[in-house]
């Protein structure tokens, strides 16, 4: 049988002292103050970055649209003080029944912008049904021969992307609608 004592240590070495506790502690909390800010920086990093993308494919988006849209054109126009372009769009191949479409951009007073296509003139004002091409906008369009310049800035969150460009609108044919507007 093992019989313990039940005298205290007379080692001093024996056990953990309140000083080296505190020490132990303190680097503790040193090394995860420095652990949990990396980690904040990197969870800041990648919320900025998903700013800036979601900023950046709005912009390529309303680009896309108004490149092609207007490269397909016979004839366009900008009104509304800078933030209407309306267009002759060809609608397909030259068999189509009805080979042009009516075609608007908008960038709306809350900074949307939005396209709408129809068979004829467009003249509705009511933005709200139309079909968003990007959020956070900011800009205008302008007009010179038939080539239409735009140049906007997408925000989103703390990240602005600036997108500019100009389109000339190049098609040419007959057909119905003769106008747009």
């Amino acid at each position: 049988m093992i019989k313990f004592s039940k005298r205290p240590s007379t080692d001093g070495e024996a056990g953990i002292s309140l000083v080296e506790v505190i020490m132990y502690s303190a680097l503790t909390v040193l090394v995860l103050t420095v652990v949990g800010g990396m980690f904040y920086a990197g969870f800041q990093a990648q919320a900025t970055a998903l700013e800036r993308d979601t900023a950046t494919g709005a912009a390529q988006v309303v680009s896309t649209s108004l490149q092609s849209g207007i490269g397909n054109a016979s004839d366009v126009l900008v009104s509304g003080g800078g933030t209407m372009v309306q267009a002759r769009v060809a609608n397909g191949t030259a068999t189509d029944s009805q080979p042009w479409q009516c075609v608007a951009w908008v960038l709306t007073p809350n900074g949307d912008v939005v396209y709408n296509s129809s068979s004829t003139a467009i003249t509705s004002t009511d933005y709200s049904t139309w079909p968003v091409l990007g959020t956070g906008a900011t800009g205008s369009f302008s007009l010179s021969s038939n080539t239409v310049a735009y140049s906007l800035s997408f925000t989103t969150g703390k990240a602005t992307v600036p997108v500019a460009g100009s389109v000339t609108a190049n098609a040419v044919g007959s057909g119905e609608p003769s106008s747009c507007w």
